[in-house]
């Protein structure tokens, strides 16, 4: 594999990984009910392209972790840093949804994951996080009928 010994193994399980969560995601969305109303477009083709990218994805990376064609390790160095940052973000988001709305939460953990990845312009993250979780609210309340949580702006949409 590549000259990082056990790299290449913890980038195979992380494929892996992704494709069983894929895996998962496909079986889960199976069991959601379709009211015979959809013809087409209903609330499962979002989950499934989903679940489809996450397979395809996850065996695109175990082929090329395999293969050795990823980053050498010696070319930067490895932190917990991000890791711990992001599962911090995903964490909070989970925890403050309902308490401060899916507006709120999804600008947060925008910002947390840029972070994260190394961004340090941060009022350019928390505008951008803004937007798209604005229009991403929008359009799943306004456009596609879903019931998120508004949370303290409740009201102002």
């Amino acid at each position: 594999m590549n000259g990082g010994g056990g790299r290449a193994t913890g980038e195979i399980i992380l494929g892996i990984a992704l494709a069983v969560a894929g895996v998962l995601l496909l079986i889960g969305t199976t069991s959601i009910t379709v009211a015979p109303v959809y013809s087409r477009v209903g609330p499962r083709v979002f989950p499934f392209l989903v679940a489809g990218g996450l397979i395809v994805v996850g065996l695109l990376y175990v082929l090329e972790s395999w293969k050795g064609t990823q980053t050498p390790p010696d070319e930067h160095k490895t932190t917990p840093w991000p890791i711990a940052l992001i599962s911090a973000a995903i964490l909070a988001d989970a925890l403050l949804l309902e308490r401060l709305g899916f507006i709120i939460s999804s600008t947060i953990l925008f910002v947390l994951v840029a972070a994260g990845f190394g961004s340090r312009r941060h009022l350019r993250n928390l505008m951008v996080g803004l937007a798209l979780a604005g229009l991403a609210y929008v359009t799943f309340v306004y456009g596609l009928g879903l019931n998120l949580p508004g949370g303290i702006l409740t009201g102002w949409f």
